[in-house]
């Protein structure tokens, strides 16, 4: 236990000694030209004062599309997917920094104890030829850092772990914003196909009317068969509703990550469109690129980069 709490100290202490001398550029985060204000600060519907993003959808105060999105943040399987990524980056990481560590260690032990019989022959009887013995054995190679090869792909993998998690929020962007969207197709489709078949019940009540003036002979047959032409087309967008509305609620399962009959509970019930604010927070021109996760991706994806070239230049 000393001898490796010696050997690690050494490894430490070395490294930091060697920290000025790793090849490569050091990452610099690059500027960015930042809007110093929004086009529309005039106007008074927009506030401009720093505000929180991280659940913009509760802002809708809708229930039913709180539980979807909860629902998606926890089982889509994209989303799943990026976050075994993160896991496997931060693997990456731990081996990366093994790296600054003895790469090869062994120990290895050997104990034996010898007894000669009494009952054996020629045996002097003062003699004792019973002993024991015991070899121990410690062995470590390491390839010092010399030149920050090891250190340069520790920060690598530091950017790669970071990107990772900020591709993560990207979707994770993306999917409430999908769910958020095709929920409210849904609400929508559920509206016309109301409104179509309330439609329909009064264009039929039309015709009636239409054909009842044109016994009494107050209109002509064309009247009626406008009457009758309006009333089938109506009745006509009735099915396509329904087949956009089926093709939006099997699309939200698959955001969902569920069959399509789980949700059924959910939106068993039309209810109406989501109403926004009246009134909408965009907080501060140099907050926006800051909370832009797949901003955050590239950058990080640029310093791993970055990284890399110091790896390089310690190969060479």
């Amino acid at each position: 236990m000393k001898t490796s709490c010696l050997i690690q100290g050494l490894v430490i202490g070395f490294a930091i000694l060697l920290a000025g001398c790793a090849v490569g550029p050091d990452y610099v985060k690059p500027e960015a030209p930042q809007p110093q204000k929004w086009l529309e600060e005039t106007d008074p519907l927009i506030k401009t004062e720093p505000a929180d993003f991280g659940r913009w959808w509760t802002v809708l105060n809708d229930p039913d599309l709180n539980t979807l999105i909860d629902m998606a943040s926890k089982q889509n399987l994209s989303l799943r997917i990026a976050g075994i990524r993160i896991l496997e980056a931060r693997a990456q990481l731990g081996i990366a920094i093994g790296d600054l560590y003895p790469q090869s260690q062994s120990v290895g032990g050997n104990a034996s104890y010898t007894s000669a019989s009494e009952n054996a022959a020629n045996t002097t009887p003062a003699a004792d030829y019973t002993y024991s013995s015991l070899d121990i054995g410690f062995d470590a190679a390491w390839e010092l850092d010399f030149w920050g090869k090891f250190r340069r792909a520790v920060e690598s993998n530091v950017g790669k772990l970071e990107s990772s998690i900020a591709s993560y929020d990207d979707l994770l962007v993306t999917l409430t914003a999908e769910v958020a969207r095709t929920y409210s197709i849904i609400r929508t489709l559920e509206m016309r196909l109301i409104i179509a078949r309330e439609n329909v019940g009064i264009q039929e009540q039309s015709l009636q009317i239409v054909e009842t003036r044109f016994k009494e002979g107050d209109i002509t047959e064309l009247d009626v068969q406008q009457a009758k032409s309006l009333l089938q087309e109506t009745k006509a967008t009735i099915p396509r509703i329904q087949l956009d509305l089926r093709q939006s609620k099997n699309g939200l399962a698959i955001l969902l990550g569920v069959l399509p009959g789980e949700i059924e509970g959910i939106l068993m019930t039309p209810k109406p469109i989501p109403a926004t604010p009246a009134e909408a927070s965009v907080g501060i021109p140099s907050e926006l690129l800051r909370r832009r996760p797949d901003i955050r991706l590239a950058e990080r994806q640029l310093a791993a980069q970055s990284a890399l070239i110091g790896v390089a230049k310690a190969d060479l």
